[in-house]
């Protein structure tokens, strides 16, 4: 794939709010970041507006299978009442039914950033399955 500046973000487990289609969201809280140094500068100013619908850039999304998914989905900050969260949102839901048998419920996830050509993209692996024994 020719990624460069590849970056742990988070390593979470998955909640059953990361699965609802009502949802329709990955919640990445700050407090559980390994590291928030993935954004360019403009990047940091654009997701940082207070300004909804403004505060979102679009990434791609590497799945578990190791294919590019072919819907692109937004990466946003929410600003909380005590704390703030990236999300990725739009078309989470369908990245997620169509990587279910890899993304269970329960199961431990990481989530990597990368540039592809410059642009921001971000790939999802899972590392331990609920009743996965090592």
């Amino acid at each position: 794939m020719k990624g460069t500046d590849v970056k742990l973000v988070i390593q979470k487990t998955l909640y059953t709010s990361d699965t609802l289609k009502t949802q329709n969201r990955l919640n990445m809280p700050l407090n559980q970041l390994e590291t928030d140094e993935f954004l360019t500068e403009d990047e940091r100013t654009i997701i940082e507006s207070v300004v909804p619908k403004e505060n979102t850039i679009e990434v791609s999304l590497l799945g578990p299978t190791l294919e590019m998914y072919e819907l692109k989905m937004e990466l946003t900050m929410w600003h909380l009442l005590r704390t703030k969260n990236y999300v990725l949102k739009t078309n989470w839901h369908r990245f997620w039914f169509d990587n279910k048998r890899h993304l269970k419920e329960g199961s431990k996830i990481q989530v990597w950033s990368f540039r592809r050509d410059q642009q921001l993209c971000f790939a999802i692996t899972c590392v331990e399955k609920p009743g996965d024994v090592f």
